[in-house]
């Protein structure tokens, strides 16, 4: 309004001073409607506090409102102001709002993802006067809290929107994980009753059996599970910061099964290195490999090379 050339300096004073009251406006007004502060989470009630956000790209950005030096004022005259509109730009005084920002890496500087604060007006203003009174030959020093600060103004107490969201999620990671534990307790019990009596029966059945018997029954069903082409996986360097699963096939079987001299050929997928063992090392280290897999929870089928670090040292 006024802010033509030809306005006079009574009517660009009148811009000016409209000016002034839209951005106090901006820092502390009463709210008309009835709406929910995204920040907090709480309902805005009519004639509530509120505050406006600064964000980009929230939705239209108006024309500059006001009057400078083109119009005949000078440098402590001049105000300028540029309107806003969107979704969630206004809030309670003393919220802190935040947003989820996905990050970026262009290669030669990144920023993890994580969640950012956005600004307000009246938290820009609570700054200022907070740096006023804590600094200068005549600041009060010993106030060197914010919420000292706040308490003594009668201002508000801030209130943290990502401590919100962090509560939040916490509680349903807290809620899932004895959902979890409810379904799979039940599960895992009848399979330890279960493992147990089969552990107690075969007990039993080999304290009948003479051990060559033991031994040639053994041998006979890892060859049956293992022939040329079979699938193996297994389990090197163990207790070593190195450790890792490998996988590998057979690819010759050398030796008389019944003078139990039998040996396995097998080729690792990682590095193409064919070595030579013996059955029952080859199957102590398949067993040592299932073990350890069932231990941890995987479940996949190896193909080349599973580094373990993570499992080891969490």
């Amino acid at each position: 309004m006024y802010t033509t050339t030809t306005a006079t300096r009574e009517q660009v004073l009148k811009a000016v001073a409209a000016t002034h009251r839209a951005m106090e406006r901006h820092v502390c007004s009463k709210s008309q409607f009835k709406f929910k502060c995204f920040s907090c989470g709480e309902m805005i009630n009519r004639g509530d506090k509120i505050t406006r956000c600064i964000k980009a790209d929230a939705g239209m950005t108006l024309r500059y409102r006001g009057a400078g030096g083109e119009c005949g004022l000078t440098m402590a005259e001049t105000a300028f102001y540029q309107a806003e509109t969107g979704k969630d730009m206004w809030v309670h005084i003393g919220c802190n709002p935040c947003y989820w920002d996905k990050g970026f890496d262009n290669g030669w500087e990144s920023s993890p993802p994580g969640l950012r604060g956005v600004p307000t007006e009246w938290g820009c203003k609570v700054d200022r006067e907070f740096e006023e009174w804590t600094s200068g030959p005549g600041g009060e020093v010993w106030i060197n809290s914010v919420d000292l600060f706040l308490k003594i103004k009668g201002y508000p107490k801030e209130k943290s929107m990502k401590d919100r969201i962090v509560q939040a999620v916490t509680r349903f990671q807290a809620l899932w994980r004895g959902y979890i534990y409810k379904k799979a307790y039940p599960i895992a019990r009848l399979q330890a009753r279960a493992t147990e009596a089969i552990n107690e029966t075969g007990r039993a059945t080999l304290s009948t059996r003479p051990r060559c018997t033991q031994n040639a029954q053994k041998r006979n069903e890892f060859i049956h599970q293992n022939s040329i082409g079979a699938h193996m996986e297994i389990l090197m360097d163990k207790n070593h910061p190195s450790a890792a699963i490998y996988s590998a096939e057979v690819i010759k079987i050398q030796g008389v099964p019944e003078i139990d001299g039998l040996y396995y050929w097998v080729k690792f997928h990682h590095d193409d290195e064919v070595r030579k063992y013996y059955w029952k090392r080859l199957s102590g280290l398949e067993h040592e490999c299932e073990t350890f897999k069932s231990k941890h929870g995987i479940l996949a089928q190896i193909k080349g090379k599973l580094p373990l670090y993570k499992f080891l040292y969490p």
